[in-house]
């Protein structure tokens, strides 16, 4: 599979190679002077060629949240309010959801409805992530979901960042004994607390070698 060179960490490429699926369809490369002619930008259009080129058309597995994601990864539909403000599609929902999957003008991966909320620092942020929670949802032996207010109850204040993940509004975090993902995105969108989701994941053996935390 072509995909960009020294952008993944190895955890989230032998993800990639693994479970994803390329097919390239070269939409936007086509679609390009349509777009133009529909008075897009042409700044905005080459930016959209270009992230078809370094990630279009990649199928991955679904993410337990955001009704799991993008499709696949590639602009399809630029013309609209988000393109005059400079976004492009990160890719199109697998499901009827609220939002569009965007990317902001300086590449930061996230979701909007109304109002852009980021996700993560780039799309590779998101790919990373999707790679930790395939990982570690098959080596943890405890799994626990908190929704609203129950997320308030956890301690997460000597929690420090996963490495490797440009975490935004949707973040990894881990300690001795845990790794949790706190997602805020949707509750960002929708303005209700009970739409924060919190995943806490123990028992996970031998951590630090199986998922490359060795310390510095």
């Amino acid at each position: 599979m072509d995909l960009p060179a020294g952008v993944l960490s190895r955890r989230a490429l032998s993800f990639v190679r693994a479970h994803g699926q390329r097919m390239p369809s070269g939409r936007a490369r086509r679609s390009a002077e349509q777009w133009i002619k529909q008075g897009l930008d042409r700044a905005l259009v080459q930016r959209a060629i270009d992230y078809e080129r370094r990630w279009g058309d990649l199928y991955l597995p679904p993410s337990v949240l955001y009704n799991g994601g993008p499709k696949y990864l590639g602009p399809d539909l630029l013309v609209g309010h988000w393109s005059d403000g400079g976004y492009i599609e990160a890719g199109p929902a697998r499901f009827s959801v609220f939002y569009d999957f965007l990317l902001g003008p300086d590449g930061v991966f996230g979701v909007g409805d109304v109002e852009f909320v980021p996700l993560y620092g780039s799309v590779e942020g998101w790919i990373e992530s999707l790679a930790l929670e395939n990982e570690i949802r098959s080596m943890a032996n405890e799994i626990r979901r908190f929704k609203g207010s129950e997320v308030s109850s956890l301690d997460l204040s000597a929690m420090v960042p996963f490495p490797g993940i440009s975490g935004i509004s949707d973040s990894w975090l881990m300690n001795d004994g845990q790794i949790v993902f706190v997602s805020r995105g949707i509750s960002l969108i929708s303005g209700h607390l009970d739409d924060v989701v919190a995943i806490v994941y123990s028992g996970i053996p031998d951590r630090e070698a199986s998922l490359g935390l060795w310390p510095s």
